[in-house]
């Protein structure tokens, strides 16, 4: 009677041994076997120290941890600024390159071209994801904004003008010659330059081109012409953002000229109104892509898009050192008003 007895509990013994050394052997192999690198990393390239581009890294990191990209857990950020050095660019985006990250992130459309160029030499190159690039498609950065054709995809700060030039209009309608500060040669405002001056013509109103290559020409072309115009435009391009908008707020102000911009930081900065794509919300935008791309879309599966809500912001210390009055629709219509 007590034989089974004993093979049952033998056999429980044996059953025992096998599941401790199945367990003891798994654990040992995990620990010897390769360990894969769950996390992603992702360069980003800031292109210039203005503030609003730390507002978009900000807003494409927030849209990837949405999507379940946490920093520090299963995603890394290698964030390096050129401070508009094209050198340095290059060398930036190389090393991005080099470390084999997932993906690049880039602001401004010559930081961009300079990723293109670089990752596109690769059989297999690192997907692009790009912000505040007004003119995508007529830079050459993409086929179109429904399919980039090639490995980039992103956003464009792009707010058609009759839409900047609306809002600032119901606030100043005297404008008879609008001065048009922009960098000499930059794609982005070069097309903008096009586009003011294609929809003023139809409204009767004269374009003054003030085209500068560095900070002091904005100084002294708007100074040679101050009595051709009698309001001026700031584009949105990487002269304006590296300390022209300063030059041309100041200008405004001692010579009684209101000034309106295409971003943001320039209305904070003193501009008088602004229509503007807010860069933290379209980076968000650009975060979606990339948190798509990360799980298996190809860039080129998905659109370029531009804002998806008007953006006004509306300085009123800036009106009133003007001696101008804001319109109460405007200011019902603003996302943000600055009063200090």
């Amino acid at each position: 009677m007590n034989k089974p007895i004993k093979n049952r509990r033998d056999i429980f013994i044996l059953t025992g041994i096998l599941i401790s050394i199945f367990v003891i052997g798994g654990l040992v192999f995990n620990y010897l076997k390769p360990q894969s690198n769950d996390v992603i990393t992702i360069g980003i390239s800031r292109w210039g120290g203005n503030p609003e581009f730390g507002r978009s890294v900000a807003g494409f990191k927030e849209a990837l941890q949405e999507n379940g990209y946490i920093e520090g857990q299963n995603i890394q950020y290698l964030e390096r600024n050129s401070e508009t050095d094209i050198v340095r660019q290059r060398q930036i985006i190389q090393s991005f390159i080099d470390d084999k990250v997932d993906l690049i992130y880039s602001l401004t459309t010559p930081g961009t071209l300079i990723a293109k160029e670089l990752t596109e030499q690769y059989k297999n190159p690192i997907p692009v994801v790009f912000s505040i690039c007004t003119y995508p498609v007529e830079s050459k950065l993409i086929a179109s904004l429904k399919t980039s054709g090639n490995h980039l995809v992103g956003t464009r700060n792009y707010v058609p003008f009759t839409q900047q030039y609306y809002a600032f209009e119901r606030i100043f309608p005297h404008t008879k010659t609008l001065a048009v500060v922009h960098r000499k040669g930059e794609p982005n405002s070069t097309n903008q330059f096009r586009d003011v001056k294609q929809l003023l013509a139809k409204r009767g109103i004269n374009v003054i081109d003030i085209a500068a290559v560095d900070l002091k020409e904005i100084r002294t072309q708007l100074e040679n012409t101050k009595d051709q115009f009698d309001s001026i435009y700031s584009t949105c391009d990487t002269l304006t953002h590296a300390g022209g908008e300063e030059i041309i707020v100041e200008f405004s102000k001692r010579y009684q000229k209101p000034s309106f911009a295409c971003n943001k930081e320039g209305v904070l900065k003193g501009h008088l109104v602004g229509n503007v794509g807010d860069f933290k919300a379209i980076a968000k935008i650009s975060g979606e892509k990339a948190a798509l791309i990360l799980k298996g879309s190809k860039p080129s599966w998905l659109q370029t898009e531009s804002p998806r809500q008007n953006y006004i912001v509306v300085n009123l210390k800036t009106a009133a050192d003007l001696n101008i009055i804001v319109p109460q629709d405007i200011l019902d219509n603003a996302k943000e008003i600055i009063t200090e």
